[in-house]
């Protein structure tokens, strides 16, 4: 069957009551210019140090009910490791994903949650090993192993290629070492970063992120942006914190 060209009908006259109430004698005969695009000027104009950084950036994820620590680089492993095993225990936390980042794997927090007695879960296929498998043919039994064992993890470790300061966010590029299920999956996010990754704006790190990619595939399978707490509200505005990411945040900053 060919396609038929629709036809508008009273076009004029709907445009034409729009343009009455809001004052406006006719419509206009040509689309308004917009000649700027992206921030004002103003806006791109701030630069901050990396200490007003730190402080936009913890004052932003704390107001959202998350927490941050700052330790300096040669007390990171010592000290990093120490708050993940506090949270871990106030949160009776058994199981732990992580990502498998160099950053992380550097600090040591594996050794650090073992003699806590919490089992360490790295995203990385070779790490499954032999699991109890459901009932064939369920959507269950259907997923990687990896997948099967991370659902089970209450704490995912994570290390952002961006942290925003002046929305309090985090920017996370997925690959097959980080997988987005650790952040997604989990009921409590652990984020660790280094200062020199924090960035004022969102369009800093946009701009990052699109730098030197000319085609579909140099880029990320998926890009995550997490502003505090998972937070989701039904058309009555009834908010519940953690449905659909995890419902506690900690984020550490390596100066």
């Amino acid at each position: 069957m060919a396609n038929k060209t629709g036809i508008i009908h009273g076009r004029e006259a709907f445009i034409g009551n729009i343009s009455s109430r809001l004052g406006r004698r006719a419509p206009a005969a040509a689309v308004p210019e917009h000649p700027y695009r992206g921030a004002p000027d103003f806006y791109k104009a701030v630069q901050r140090t990396t200490e007003e950084r730190m402080e936009l950036f913890e004052a932003n994820w704390t107001a959202l009910t998350g927490k941050v620590l700052v330790v300096d680089e040669a007390e990171a492993p010592e000290k990093i490791g120490a708050w993940l095993r506090e949270v871990a225990a106030e949160l009776k936390v058994t199981s732990v994903s992580r990502w498998e980042h160099e950053g992380l794997k550097a600090l040591g927090l594996d050794a650090a949650l073992a003699e806590s007695g919490i089992e360490v879960v790295p995203w990385r296929e070779e790490e499954a090993g032999s699991e109890e498998v459901a009932a064939e043919g369920s959507n269950w039994s259907k997923r990687s192993e990896l997948l099967r064992r991370t659902e089970r993890c209450q704490l995912g470790i994570v290390w952002p290629d961006y942290a925003v300061a002046n929305t309090g966010t985090l920017v996370l590029q997925c690959s097959r070492e980080k997988g987005r299920s650790v952040s997604l999956l989990t009921e409590i996010l652990f984020a660790v970063f280094r200062a020199d990754q924090l960035v004022d704006r969102m369009g800093e790190a946009f701009a990052k992120i699109t730098d030197g990619k000319s085609h579909a595939s140099d880029y990320a399978s998926s890009l995550n942006l997490i502003t505090g707490p998972s937070r989701s509200a039904d058309i009555e505005n009834d908010l519940t914190i953690g449905i659909h990411g995890p419902g506690k945040v900690y984020a550490v900053i390596i100066k």
